[in-house]
């Protein structure tokens, strides 16, 4: 029987881990490194119930069947918090994504459930739920002491620097990466302290390596990114950091030629800024209507809001993707896409658009400058030099999502449309209001989310708190001119081919 050893070197090494981490993800189970955002959950006394229940149902069947690393079985508490965590997690991550809101009930419990037992019913399918679990919670805590340098072993233990959501098995694993010798114990005028051994960097560097190769990383950015995306009054600081951005998106609307009667699309429609805000649902009336689409329920609730507010009764509300638009084919007469391209896979995006717009209709976009770089700006390039640094550090992109490469935007509607025209329409991103900005291009576009996902989950806010004070400073030794810059957004449109015949093209 392989040692404790050679069985935590199996897994993290083991080609077969990428899809094992696939596939828990494909199934929406997962752990909390996908939040990001600071607002608490509840979990109301039902649920809590129905928890405990599952909790139970999958541990007896997993300590009953030596499910759990079988050469070396854990001890009845470390397996009863990993299936815990599992379910909770997942149970929160529906919720946020169905409801908008970390409110956690019934019906969200026995979703994750459902999940999770669906994947526990396949071959050695609960042994492989014990390896997602240990790969990604090893790379939480080791990473957090890498990035540390040094962790008080009172601050490991609570998990309040790197794993708030819950400590239930950190006692268990720094006891399993001592015996593993990946850590070990320094004394010091100021407390006892952990740290990476050598051995404890190769396997961060081996887990880190499989996260990537799977996905995981990205998939946490991006889900980090939706939940502070959520939790910003996005609404609020657009008119500080774009000041003419409500301006230049109704030139772009006047450019479309939409008329009463028309089904129009609006992908990435956030809270409605140009639906409701900007009258898009108008230039359609009478007869008309617009549906209005974004992956974030959050966005969507207020976008509802500001329907029942206002009266609105033609704007269809639609949870969804761009890449997979939930409408058959030829739906529309228009589909738009207002700044919101650059957040999705565009060359799918634009051929999901193509699908469910009528031949002859239009398909457009506005999007964001191409490679938007937000150090064009003096002060912020001096500003967010920590971010660059970090990005450096982790060997990854300083920004992500910041616009299209140059001439994918034309190249794309090329592949999919005819009539084919691209022009620029000029816009002002300013940095003069620094909380604004750090709401807008940090919290709320979450542009630099690759970098910040990299860190422990309280350094994030940290370092953002850092830059928030550093803005302030900023501000004041900094000229207007220093504090702006003039970027030139692009806007292309095309026409669905008469005879769109054969698949999309991406």
């Amino acid at each position: 029987m392989p040692d404790l050893h050679t069985t935590f070197w199996h897994i993290v090494r083991d080609p077969g881990l990428t899809v094992v981490i696939r596939r828990t993800l494909d199934a929406g189970v997962v752990l909390d490194t996908w939040m990001s955002g600071q607002e608490e959950e509840r979990l109301g006394e039902d649920a809590l119930g129905h928890l405990v229940a599952e909790e139970q149902r999958v541990t007896e069947r997993a300590l009953a069947t030596g499910a759990m690393f079988p050469s070396n079985p854990m001890p009845t508490a470390y397996v009863g918090a990993a299936y815990h965590e599992l379910l909770f997690s997942t149970a929160l991550y529906q919720a946020q994504r169905t409801k908008g809101v970390r409110h956690v009930d019934v019906g969200n419990v026995r979703d994750a459930a459902r999940r999770v037992w669906a994947l526990a019913d396949r071959p050695q399918g609960l042994t492989d739920l014990g390896r997602f679990f240990l790969t990604v919670s090893s790379h939480e805590d080791l990473n957090a002491i890498d990035y540390y340098g040094r962790m008080r072993v009172d601050d490991f233990l609570q998990g309040r620097l790197h794993r708030p959501w819950s400590n239930a098995v950190i006692s268990a694993q720094l006891d399993l990466y001592r015996r593993l010798h990946l850590v070990d114990q320094i004394y010091t005028g100021t407390g006892d302290r952990v740290r990476l051994t050598p051995e404890g960097r190769e396997a961060l560097v081996q887990i880190h390596a499989q996260l990537d190769a799977a996905g995981e990383l990205a998939w946490r950015a991006e889900n980090q990114r939706w939940v502070i995306f959520g939790e910003t009054n996005y609404d609020a600081v657009f008119s500080q950091v774009l000041p003419d951005g409500d301006a230049l998106t109704a030139v772009y609307l006047d450019t479309l030629n939409l008329r009463p009667g028309m089904r129009v699309l609006e992908v990435g429609c956030g809270t409605g800024r140009a639906t409701v805000d900007l009258g898009l649902h108008q230039r359609v009336t009478p007869g008309g209507s617009v549906a209005a689409l974004d992956p974030n329920r959050v966005l969507l609730n207020r976008l509802a809001d500001k329907c029942q507010a206002r009266a609105i009764t033609n704007v269809e509300i639609v949870q969804g993707r761009g890449e997979d638009l939930p409408f058959p084919n030829h739906h529309f007469d228009a589909a738009i896409a207002v700044a919101s391209l650059h957040f999705t896979d565009w060359a799918q995006t634009v051929a999901e658009m193509t699908r469910v717009t009528k031949p002859g209709g239009l398909v457009s976009a506005i999007t964001a400058p191409p490679e938007l770089d937000v150090r064009k700006i003096p002060m912020v390039a001096l500003w967010f030099r920590p971010l660059q640094d970090l990005a450096s550090r982790f060997g990854i992109a300083f920004v992500e999502h910041n616009g299209l490469p140059v001439g994918a935007l034309r190249a794309t509607f090329a592949r999919n449309l005819t009539e084919v025209s691209v022009r620029g329409i000029p816009g002002t991103l300013n940095a003069s209001d620094y909380r604004a900005f750090m709401a807008f291009v940090v919290r709320g576009a979450a542009l630099f989310q690759g970098v910040l996902s990299r860190l422990p989950y309280q350094e994030r806010w940290d370092l953002i708190a850092r830059l928030e004070a550093t803005g302030a400073d900023l501000v004041q030794h900094t000229s207007p001119d220093e504090q702006r810059a003039v970027y030139e957004n692009e806007a292309a449109y095309g026409r669905v081919p008469a005879d769109p015949s054969g698949p999309p093209r991406w």
